[in-house]
């Protein structure tokens, strides 16, 4: 069976077309990127504007063609952060079915990063045991502790954290560089948040970024534009590096760094780095890996329990 997932982020919308194997494996046949911004000025308006609903709109009925043509039996869309937020959410959901005719979920942190968790692991099949996977998006950090055996992930805890790189980006960074005062700021603002989950302690166990902020500072940081798993991994030292760098930069050294990959989120991109940074410290981690699952996956990963009936 052929499937499509659509993730609705802060910043971004992203597509995976995928296929079931008879295991209910997903096994990904195109994936697509989009910058919509739907959670422009929702940290302080708690409202997605129109332009941003236009936005969403031509989006998901691209991605709709797209996944139609390629033999897509069904089309999933979830919304996260900016749309969790959002007091007119309701308009939301309706606009999207009177617009598009697709349905749309908002996800509750907690189903976010367990459905970013599952993904993740899913396409790291030499991870077994322990772990703890992360998802820095534009409106929420999400984090999650599991394990692995096998093919069949457990999670054991999760948290969602309202610290992204879009949300941090609007509240903290007037200019870009940011001011040294902004920085501090924001890096006090992400360790309070970090420390409001109580279960995240230093522990060895490995440390996964699922997809987003993480997989775009390893190709950043490879020299990539595509995905190597065998090149995906940071030290502490390679993320700090990055940070502070980042955080000098105007937003045209940014971007010049890979337009393709920074068109749409050299603006916030520094945010981003500087919330992985605090983590990593934060959990006294020495590197991380990175992995090309994610939340769209996890979306294709349910349906495929639910049909066998494991939901």
């Amino acid at each position: 069976m052929r499937l499509a997932t659509i993730d609705v982020g802060t910043n971004t919308a992203l597509l995976l077309v995928a296929d079931l194997d008879a295991d209910g494996r997903v096994v990904p046949v195109q994936t697509r990127r989009r910058f919509v911004r739907l959670g422009a000025g929702v940290d302080a308006e708690r409202r997605i504007d129109g332009a941003a609903l236009e936005r969403l709109r031509t989006a998901l009925l691209a991605y709709r063609a797209e996944a139609e043509a390629l033999g897509a039996a069904h089309i999933l869309v979830a919304g996260t952060s900016a749309s969790r937020d959002a007091r007119n959410q309701g308009e939301l959901i309706a606009f999207v079915r009177e617009e598009t005719g697709l349905a749309y979920e908002v996800l509750s942190g907690e189903e976010e990063a367990t459905l970013s968790f599952q993904g993740a692991v899913a396409a790291m099949p030499d991870v077994q045991g322990a772990c703890i996977v992360f998802d820095v998006g534009g409106g929420s950090t999400e984090l999650v502790r599991g394990a692995q055996a096998g093919r069949q992930a457990t999670v054991t805890h999760r948290c969602s954290l309202d610290i992204g790189a879009v949300r941090l980006t609007e509240r903290f960074f007037g200019t870009q560089p940011p001011t040294p005062p902004a920085v501090a700021a924001a890096k006090a603002y992400v360790a309070t948040a970090l420390q409001s989950c109580t279960w995240l302690q230093a522990a060895p166990v490995p440390l996964i970024g699922s997809a987003g902020t993480a997989m775009v500072l390893a190709l950043v940081h490879h020299a990539q534009d595509r995905f190597d798993p065998a090149r995906a991994a940071l030290t502490i030292a390679e993320v700090q590096a990055w940070r502070d760098r980042l955080l000098q930069m105007p937003y045209e050294a940014v971007l010049a760094l890979n337009p393709a990959l920074m068109d749409g989120r050299a603006d916030v991109f520094p945010a981003g780095v500087l919330i992985v940074a605090a983590l990593m410290q934060h959990l006294g981690a020495a590197a991380l890996r990175v992995s090309a699952g994610g939340l769209r996956h996890g979306l294709a990963w349910r349906f495929a329990q639910a049909q066998r009936g494991g939901l």
